[in-house]
This record gives C-alpha cells, structure tokens and sequence, in this order.
C-alpha cells in the first residue's frame, strides 16, 4: 500500500500558508481550522516546511529563564499579548521549520505509520520532481476507513 491511496488532495488547502503571509494569517488559520500546524508552501505550491503551534508558543514566553514567584504573580495578559505582538506582522518563512518529515504519493504506508508513531499528526505529500504539495497524509486520513 502507498500514502498516494490515504492522502487527501482537498485538505492541503486548509492545510497550508503561503511563505508570504504573516504570522498573525497563519494563526488565525489554525485556530480556524483547530490545526496544530500550517504546511508553509510558495506561491507556485513549492513546500517550503512547516510552522507549528508550539512555534508560535515560543513567542509567549517571557524569557530564557525562569520567572520568579513574583514575577509571575504580576505578570498580566496584557504583558503575554507584548510577546507576541511584535511577531504577528513578519512573515511565516522567517519562522517556518524546513527539516520537516515529507511522504511522495508512492512511499510505502508502513513508512508514513511509523512518522504518525512517533508523534507525526500530518505529513505532507510532495511530488518527487517539483516538491509540490500535491497532498495531506494524517493518521485520521488512514483511519477514517474504520467508522462505525
């Protein structure tokens, strides 16, 4: 079996951003969506990577260390909102990941089950020649043959 007879060619459009959008465009589309990560592709379709919301997490923190107890006590929204603020106009490419996990539609299942094992919740499917995105491959795409 290959990922080409699971993977969905409709999904890749909400699955995707363009490396021009903003960050505050990618994530108003996750939550839209309610997806953990937006594959990031150029105008032409070409896959560029991925940005995950655990990314856009990393923009909440309030540093490298630790906050004191009282530093946490008087922290307020207001000042997680300035974190992130500052990020939500530059473009997605300078946050995309580029070392992302990519399937062709002829990979074999097995391999594309044992990314989705270890914690993998979409793949993307390129084309082998161009690097197009020609589709989406989650473990919900394999999975939905079983409803009852």
């Amino acid at each position: 079996m290959r990922c080409k007879h699971y993977m969905v060619r409709s999904a890749a459009a909400k699955s995707t951003v363009l490396d021009t959008a903003t960050v505050s465009e990618a994530l108003a589309k996750m939550v839209k969506h309610h997806m953990q990560q937006q594959l990031v592709v150029r105008a032409d379709d070409t896959y560029v990577g991925e940005i995950t919301s655990f990314t856009l997490a990393k923009m909440l923190m309030p540093g490298d260390k630790p906050q004191t107890a009282e530093e946490e006590r008087i922290e307020t929204v207001a000042d997680v909102d300035d974190r992130i603020a500052p990020h939500l106009g530059r473009r997605v490419a300078d946050f995309v990941d580029p070392d992302t996990p990519v399937v062709f539609p002829e990979t074999p299942l097995s391999e594309a089950l044992r990314m989705f094992a270890t914690g993998k919740l979409r793949l993307p499917v390129l084309d082998p020649e161009t690097k197009k995105l020609v589709g989406v491959i989650s473990p919900l795409t394999v999975l939905r043959r079983y409803q009852f």
